[in-house]
């Protein structure tokens, strides 16, 4: 087994763990002591470093254990229900289309979240690297490995990752094109640009750019701006049985490949 390094590594044996998460460092470090597991098929140490480009030689066969924690379960009805939602995946992330009402992870008052969920769907552990609110819909992604969680993770902190929304409204904002600042109860800066659209079934529709990434901050940006997304209980009161608002698009660069996903708005906001 061979496996190309794209970013450098302080240790050999911290980066072998967390690529094989399911694995104990004991054996890795076992494996390393005995020159089973070289660095640029040379022999290495538990401490040596990598660099990008380096390639790690493994010579021994892992009985990788993928058994998952969580030990829901779901009808087969169910389970195709959001099996379809999936708009792509491969070894690294899955992108699903999130159905509005469910929480991305557990608390104390949810026992099944929608990482429960699909971890049972693809039979599969995720990480999650970012979060939409229980009642958003919409475009979002899992990690399937934690290599890939911190590389994800990392891209939405420094902004690199495009994100895109669509919000209907109970009326209209003055402008049909305009930037909002605004700041929340943390006097934390609220940034986002929206642009009026025409979307079936509904009036008043905003294709929204995100600047920043504070909880919740869409929905309060347009309450401070006396613009209340429909459906939008938490700052309005608004007692519509949807929340409008979806993550339609997404794009990003990951491992040098370029990824652009986006779904079809009049279809998850009905």
């Amino acid at each position: 087994m061979q496996i190309k390094i794209d970013q450098s590594y302080k240790r050999l044996d911290k980066f072998l763990f967390h690529y094989f998460e399911s694995l104990p460092i004991s054996l890795l470090q076992r494996l390393i002591r005995k020159y089973k597991i070289k660095i640029n098929n040379k022999k290495s140490k538990a401490n040596s470093s990598l660099i990008k480009g380096d390639v790690v030689y493994i010579y021994y066969k892992f009985e990788i254990n993928n058994d998952l924690s969580n030990t829901i379960k779901i009808s087969k009805d169910k389970k195709k229900i959001f099996k379809d939602q999936i708009i792509f995946q491969n070894n690294d992330f899955i992108a699903i289309n999130k159905i509005d009402g469910y929480s991305v992870q557990r608390g104390s008052k949810v026992l099944i979240s929608l990482k429960d969920i699909y971890e049972n769907v693809i039979e599969h552990k995720l990480y999650i690297v970012h979060r939409l609110d229980k009642d958003t819909s919409g475009l979002m992604l899992f990690a399937k490995n934690r290599i890939t969680a911190s590389k994800i993770s990392s891209l939405f902190l420094n902004n690199k990752i495009k994100k895109y929304y669509i919000a209907v409204t109970n009326s209209k904002f003055n402008k049909n094109t305009d930037t909002l600042i605004n700041y929340n109860s943390d006097k934390k800066e609220l940034k986002l640009a929206y642009k009026k659209i025409q979307l079936d079934n509904y009036d008043n529709c905003y294709l929204i750019k995100l600047f920043t990434g504070k909880k919740h901050q869409i929905r309060l940006q347009f309450y401070l701006n006396k613009n209340s997304i429909i459906g939008d209980k938490k700052f309005s009161g608004n007692k519509f049985n949807k929340l409008l608002l979806c993550s339609y698009k997404i794009i990003f660069e990951l491992d040098g490949k370029f990824y652009k996903f986006k779904i079809n708005p009049n279809k998850i906001l009905l």
